[in-house]
């Protein structure tokens, strides 16, 4: 009885490596879909933390089958030949060698963990050691933002003038609030000014002239910050942003380097 489980569970155990085992080739209608081509999908999906299964090497093999299904018959109708389908390859091709020469120019030029570091400092002491509970109201005109101050002035509450003159609709409803604590940094510099200048509970008596309106601030609350994040914690995103500043930058130097000449 011992020896028969045994053969079974050998069994059982040589079904699954087979399962597992290397993909094999597949031809379709004469055109050969290797088994390297299936491993390479195969592996960059388990590298992504996907388990390896039977089901999904099926999956894989199915799909590529679909995909050679479909362009041997887009061939077969010589779609490539249409001018907007050309463009459309043009275009693709354009994208990915842009993309590869982006990657390749910041593999080449890395950016190191102390100016990470310090960028990161650089974005700690620009949010500010402070952090605010804010409500804003929002007019058009430096008119409208007169009538605001003076309903204030004559002791109406900040939140029912700001339902009677914002046109913020995400603050509006709410009486002006901004549901978040947040940072002076956050607003247009003036504005970030104003926020600083003030105590809890007071309000700009003199209102901010800024992206194209007039901004009454109220500080409902101040405490000492907490929201900025841990360095641990954000380290990859800063990285990320000097990544992307590099690459700007380089960008730009090729533009510059470039004999650009428009019109005849």
């Amino acid at each position: 009885m011992q020896h028969k489980a045994l053969v079974i569970g050998l069994s059982l155990a040589l079904a699954s490596t087979m399962a597992l085992a290397a993909p094999s080739a597949v031809t379709v209608n004469g055109k050969t879909i290797t088994a390297q081509e299936q491993e390479k999908i195969i592996s960059q999906i388990v590298k992504n933390g996907q388990k390896r299964t039977p089901e999904l090497e099926m999956q894989v093999r199915n799909q590529l089958i679909q995909k050679e299904v479909l362009l041997q018959e887009a061939n077969r109708k010589k779609l490539a030949n249409r001018p907007e389908v050309r463009d459309a390859i043009n275009n693709a091709r354009d994208s990915v060698l842009i993309n590869a020469l982006i990657s390749d120019f910041a593999k080449k030029n890395p950016v190191k963990d102390a100016d990470v570091k310090k960028f990161y400092e650089e974005q700690k002491k620009a949010y500010g050691d402070r952090e605010y509970k804010i409500s804003v109201i929002t007019v058009r005109t430096e008119a409208d933002a007169k009538k605001v101050i003076d309903d204030l002035k004559d002791g109406d509450k900040f939140a029912d003038v700001a339902k009677k003159y914002s046109i913020d609709k995400s603050t509006k409803d709410k009486g002006g609030k901004i549901d978040n604590w947040t940072s002076s940094a956050n607003f247009p510099q003036m504005i970030g000014l104003a926020i600083r200048s003030l105590d809890d509970g007071d309000y700009t008596e003199v209102p901010i002239r800024a992206n194209g309106g007039f901004y009454i601030i109220r500080v409902d609350d101040s405490r000492k910050a907490q929201a900025f994040p841990e360095f641990n914690k954000s380290k990859d995103h800063y990285k990320n942003m000097l990544i992307q500043t590099k690459v700007q930058q380089n960008i730009q130097e090729l533009f510059q380097k470039a004999n650009i000449k428009v019109g005849k």
